[in-house]
């Protein structure tokens, strides 16, 4: 399954073109991406290309680099006849403890005997390496590739144009073209879709197991903090604000800056303007079946709203201290590092009691289609969910939803849906 090099010309371009110059310009170049971004993809082409002109190129296995074997390569370097000029050294997913391995590239590149090019995953730190004189340093992100590189993609893997239903379901491959690869093969394995009369039909839009199992191994990859930002934001809207998550979180959204970058170059996450989305319903329901069980079951209790009649309930139970506590609690608690698995008890206790409502609600401030709004809430509807169901735009359902906040005195819909998880609510 040749994939080429759509989406990443650019970068292939910029490389290239430093190359060509020599000793002008940065010494060294760092391309980064997360699992399944195409660095390594990249790196072949690059040498490919450096063959093609009549160059030497030089490479190391991927694994750990150690000054000895480096400077045995660069000895065979300085040996060789110097009229094609510096030789890109390629070093794909390099690590190394000793500082003096960057050192040693960076005295070569002054030598202008090689070019240095590194690709490694996104957030690997390299001892020696970050501290250097960014100016000489080439850094290469690669984005996720956008739609209409993701749609040549898929016909290169299928041999055949994808329809619209295929297309839109790549979008759980977060713009990864390793993730593509893996949703084109898993889809041709458990015939999810086929190939016929030059078009690639989508014949049923489940995610096939290899999917399904990169996502929750992509979840498992991020940091803790990254991790937990990316679970909860499963119970929100489908697309949604940064404060919403900081609400939930209990903590500054500004906080939350490095965990949402995280997790939007892992895929996991896309922006959408000034919201942020997952990059596909199935994605989320993913990422959802990663969190323990315990919490999974105070955050999505089927059996919320079975009586209302409406699926798929939403529920969280607050002693003192709220939804918004407990949540912190286990994102603050578990996203230390070294820190166990379990629940901390505090958190345990404040998801699993289930308390009567306060007295003293009042409901009574409430007009009937706020308690409709709000009941719908409860049964962990979307605000897109809402309007269609009771026929009024998204705009409206949320401008309910704020002063529904306002006159019960709370902060977010999880407080909301709490507050009205029994039989004793506003009905």
């Amino acid at each position: 399954m040749k994939t080429g090099m759509f989406g990443r010309e650019r970068e292939y371009r910029a490389i290239s073109a430093l190359l060509r110059r020599g000793g002008e310009g940065p010494a060294q170049v760092v391309v980064e991406s997360p699992p399944g971004g195409g660095r390594s993809r990249l790196l072949e082409e690059i040498g490919a290309g450096a063959r093609a002109a009549g160059r030497t190129v030089l490479s190391l296995p991927p694994g750990p680099v150690e000054v000895s074997g480096l400077a045995r390569l660069l000895t065979s370097a300085a040996a060789r006849p110097a009229g094609d000029g510096p030789a890109p050294l390629l070093i794909d997913d390099p690590f190394w403890t000793d500082p003096a391995v960057a050192g040693t590239l960076a005295a070569a590149s002054r030598a202008a005997r090689v070019v240095p090019i590194l690709a490694r995953r996104t957030g690997t730190r390299l001892p020696g390496l970050d501290p250097l004189d960014l100016g000489r340093i080439l850094h290469v992100p690669l984005a996720p590739l956008d739609p209409a590189a993701t749609g040549a993609v898929l016909a290169a893997l299928f041999g055949a144009e994808p329809d619209p239903a295929l297309r839109e379901l790549a979008h759980v491959a977060g713009g990864l073209p390793g993730a593509l690869i893996t949703l084109a093969r898993g889809l041709r394995d458990e015939q999810l879709a086929v190939v016929a009369d030059g078009r690639a039909t989508l014949r049923d839009p489940r995610l096939p197991a290899a999917v399904r199992d990169r996502i929750r191994r992509c979840a498992g990859l991020l940091s803790p903090g990254a991790r937990h930002l990316v679970q909860v934001a499963t119970t929100l809207d489908p697309e949604f604000q940064l404060i919403d998550l900081a609400e939930l979180l209990g903590g500054p959204a500004a906080a939350l800056l490095p965990a949402v970058d995280e997790a939007l170059t892992a895929g996991l996450l896309a922006a959408r303007g000034d919201l942020l989305a997952f990059p596909h319903e199935l994605v989320r329901r993913e990422v959802a079946r990663t969190i323990p069980q315990p919490v999974r079951v105070a955050l999505h209790d089927g059996h919320a709203c079975t009586d209302r009649g409406v699926p798929g309930g939403f529920r969280v139970h607050r002693p003192a201290g709220g939804p918004r506590t407990a949540l912190a609690d286990l994102h603050r608690d578990t996203a230390r590092p070294g820190r166990a698995r379990p629940l901390p008890g505090r958190t345990r206790a404040a998801l699993d009691t289930v308390p009567a409502r306060p007295s003293g609600t009042p409901w009574s401030r409430l007009s009937d289609r706020e308690r409709e709004v709000a009941a719908l809430v409860a049964c962990g509807l979307t605000n897109q969910a809402i309007a269609t169901k009771i026929g009024l735009s998204p705009h409206t359902v949320n401008y309910h939803l704020r002063q529904i906040f306002r006159k019960l005195g709370i902060a977010s819909r999880v407080e909301l849906a709490t507050l009205i998880s029994g039989d004793d609510g506003p009905h």
